[in-house]
């Protein structure tokens, strides 16, 4: 992303003495509005806190950048999901970063996507969820399969949820009078280990749910093990 032009509000004697280190913009991953209130952002091992300048960027005044260790980001009470970053990830002047929504986000109307759970094996065997897995979807167009750039992350009971953020230029292959969307999950587990579930078909322009679909909940557990590589 091209950095963006920004001020530091700050009293103007010091202004003038001391210059930006780094600035961080925080994005909401769904509509890429960028967020600055009920959020903390802490740089680990800088001595400086960051100020919020006017147009929402949190700004870190200049010091020794060496001991930066790493960036975190609490959301709080937002419904966002934690965020860390290591130094080798935060970039000069500006760092973006999307924060990717919880299960309890508010969805705005127009966005795809779907709840759902992913466990071990599946039943009868014992239900046992998979924690911190990376999530997408994989959607269809009349050219091939497409991953979606947003990748979410499961909970700590194995739920995520997962959307695709199309762009003025995708165009998405449809199915039936309903215009629903041809999709494939991909979960990636330890950074390397990635598999693909069975097409389902999803809503446009919803976050599908278990009551989307005729078999409930079942539809939208994944469980690994019949996850294909």
């Amino acid at each position: 992303m091209i950095p963006r032009a920004f001020e530091v509000h700050v009293p103007l004697e010091r202004g003038f003495v001391r210059n930006v280190l780094f600035a961080v913009e925080l994005l909401d991953a769904v509509t890429l509005e960028r967020i600055s209130r009920d959020v903390r952002v802490t740089a680990e091992g800088l001595e400086g806190k960051p100020i919020v300048n006017g147009s929402g960027f949190f700004v870190w005044l200049e010091e020794d950048f060496e001991r930066l260790r790493k960036l975190v980001i609490d959301p709080g009470r937002a419904p966002y999901v934690s965020v860390e970053r290591a130094k080798a990830d935060v970039k000069k002047p500006l760092t973006s970063i999307e924060l990717m929504p919880r299960l309890e986000y508010s969805f705005p109307s127009g966005i795809t996507g779907l709840l759902g759970s992913l466990i071990e094996q599946a039943p009868p065997r014992p239900q046992i969820p998979i924690a911190n897995a990376e999530v997408w979807l994989q959607w269809s167009s009349l050219d091939g399969r497409h991953d979606a750039s947003t990748v979410c992350q499961t909970d700590a009971n194995g739920d995520f949820v997962t959307f695709i953020r199309f762009s003025p230029t995708d165009e998405a292959l449809l199915m039936n009078e309903n215009n629903s969307l041809t999709v494939r999950l991909r979960v990636r587990r330890d950074k390397t280990d990635l598999r693909t579930s069975s097409e389902l078909q999803l809503p446009l322009g919803r976050i599908a749910e278990p009551s989307t679909f005729p078999k409930g909940i079942d539809a939208l557990i994944f469980a690994w093990d019949e996850l294909q590589p």
